[in-house]
């Protein structure tokens, strides 16, 4: 008798998401299900990705939505296009409307650009005005509030990667740095010592977006992201002091987009903001000493494929102040429409639906691209920030991105995505019944999985179930609560630390940041059921 091949980990759990995936669907029985669900079973996964986004004003719309969204993010699809080569083609494109920008913007401040709607100056002229009044002037005392935020980031940098991303192995690395930032680097680090090598460049790398594209991200020179990270703070700061928090305005925006169907407001979304940051945009808008405080740090060139290219665009998502930059502008065109309430959070734009047009011919003007996908302007449905609502009710669909580390996680999260959203589609109270079936398949594809339970709050650490299905032990001790379930993760612990450089960092960053005696990278193995002690235990509801 002979063996069937073991599958691998990709293998296994897309296997449990296309099944939990095509019993949505049957769940579902509407025409646009029934279209996915054959489309699935075929392994047409082309024609899948080229659904249009249903009609908002179907009584199906929410169902119709799931099913065409739950599985576009998944990367183990077999589909004809190729994402590196298609976000390489975007990458191109972005360069090349952001050279067209700027050929238009120093022809417009020379005076001499094509007649232009008086509009669109006057409201170029008043974002000037906005983003001087957020800034204010480059003080010493800014500037002492951005040199005491010099930071490294979570993520790699042209110096470290791999295993070695941590805060001490970044301080005593050689560093990488670019020309124009060169001349200040002994008063930027806390000692002098480094071996420091000149680099003009970012890499260009890509990370997964959709199943059609990938996204670019620059891999910045390592004492350039250092700076980048103090400027953003400081960009960070002055929003702040205007009333734009950038630490919660993601919350402010989704409230927002909840209420927009009875508030006239549009949620407006952009294609690119980030690669389409014109240079000469930043020159135009911003004050010139903060215009030169941040081109100061930004990188001039990108290594795509290879080939060193001289950037049209400002600054790229990987720059350590890309989103508060861009967070800025968009704030200042939205509010220099006479919309005093506009907000900003990155390129999620919310605004008066009066005020759009001019928001949209000032923007078409400055080189960037309203993504008409994604922006609402009436009607019953509207989206910011990873939220939507229709007819102001929450109807996120789930999306099976297959990033999982482990087969019994990977169970518990599927699971977990159907059951938080047919709670949320139940408007809170109790679960829709239409999906117990598809999350009882879920939670039943891993024995492991299966046998835990945790109540509603404690993130995916086991399967959300209410009090009655997990019949709680209660805890003993002395300790109060009961006795949860849980997933513990084995892991192998690389030491990746360096007692010089977390010396530099306590140094730098002070007590309060000091880093562990020992920094660890880990990488995950495998899981096991283990115990939690949990306080309370929130309840979803019945099934209904």
């Amino acid at each position: 008798m002979t063996r069937k091949p073991r599958l691998n980990l990709a293998a296994r759990t897309f296997s449990v998401e296309l099944g939990t995936f095509l019993r949505t669907c049957e769940s579902i029985g509407t025409a646009r299900a029934l279209s996915c669900y054959l489309l699935a079973e075929a392994n047409e996964w082309d024609q899948y990705l080229d659904l249009d986004r249903p009609d908002a004003e179907s009584p199906s719309f929410a169902d119709d939505y799931l099913v065409t969204e739950a599985m576009r993010k998944n990367p183990q699809l077999k589909t004809s296009y190729n994402p590196r080569k298609e976000a390489t083609k975007a990458w191109w494109a972005a360069e090349m409307q952001c050279n067209d920008t700027n050929d238009r913007l120093v022809s417009y401040s020379r005076g001499d650009v094509s007649p232009m709607a008086k509009r669109t100056n006057e409201v170029i002229s008043r974002a000037q005005q906005i983003i001087s009044d957020i800034l204010g002037p480059l003080t010493r005392e800014k500037l002492e509030f951005m040199e005491d935020n010099f930071r490294y980031g979570p993520g790699a940098t042209s110096s470290v990667a791999g295993n070695d991303v941590v805060a001490s192995k970044k301080y005593s690395c050689s560093m990488h740095v670019t020309p124009r930032l060169y001349p200040y680097w002994r008063t930027l680090v806390p000692r002098s010592s480094n071996e420091l090598e000149l680099r003009a460049y970012s890499r260009v790398t890509f990370v997964p977006k959709t199943s059609k594209v990938d996204r670019a991200i620059a891999i910045e020179p390592h004492l350039n992201i250092y700076v980048q990270l103090g400027i953003g703070a400081l960009l960070r700061h002055r929003l702040k002091r205007y009333g734009i928090d950038l630490d919660h305005q993601a919350d402010v925006n989704r409230r927002m987009a909840k209420n927009a169907i009875y508030t006239d407001r549009a949620t407006v979304d952009l294609s690119s903001a980030s690669d389409t940051i014109a240079s000469e945009l930043v020159w135009l808008l911003l004050p010139v000493e903060w215009a030169c405080l941040l081109d100061v740090a930004r990188t001039e060139y990108s290594l795509i494929d290879g080939q060193e290219v001289r950037l049209s665009k400002f600054s790229s998502m990987g720059n350590g102040y890309t989103f508060e930059l861009e967070s800025l502008i968009f704030l200042a065109l939205a509010r220099a429409t006479g919309d005093s309430g506009a907000v900003s959070f990155g390129d999620d734009i919310i605004i008066t639906r009066d005020c759009f047009p001019d928001l949209k011919n000032a923007l078409d003007f400055l080189g960037f691209s309203v993504n008409t996908k994604k922006t609402f302007l009436a009607g019953r449905f509207f989206e910011s920030c990873g939220n939507d609502y229709l007819d102001g009710k929450m109807i996120r669909p789930f999306y099976f991105k297959g990033d999982y580390h482990d087969f019994s996680t990977a169970c518990v999260r599927i699971a977990n995505k159907v059951r938080r959203y047919s709670h949320y589609r139940n408007d809170d109270d109790g679960c829709d019944i239409r999906f117990v079936r598809v999350w009882s398949y879920a939670r039943r594809a891993c024995p492991i999985a299966s046998n835990t339970y945790i109540p509603l709050g404690y993130g995916d650490a086991g399967l959300i179930v209410n009090f009655d299905e997990a019949c709680p032990a209660t805890a003993h001790h002395g300790h109060e609560g009961f006795i949860a379930r849980v997933l513990r993760e084995r892991v192998i612990v690389y030491d990746s630390h360096s007692s010089e450089g977390a010396l530099m960092h306590a140094l730098h960053r002070g007590a309060t940041h000091s880093p562990k005696s020992v920094e660890m990278t880990r990488r995950y193995k495998s899981t096991a059921l283990g115990r939690q002690v949990v306080p309370w235990w929130t309840n979803l509801g019945p099934w209904k």
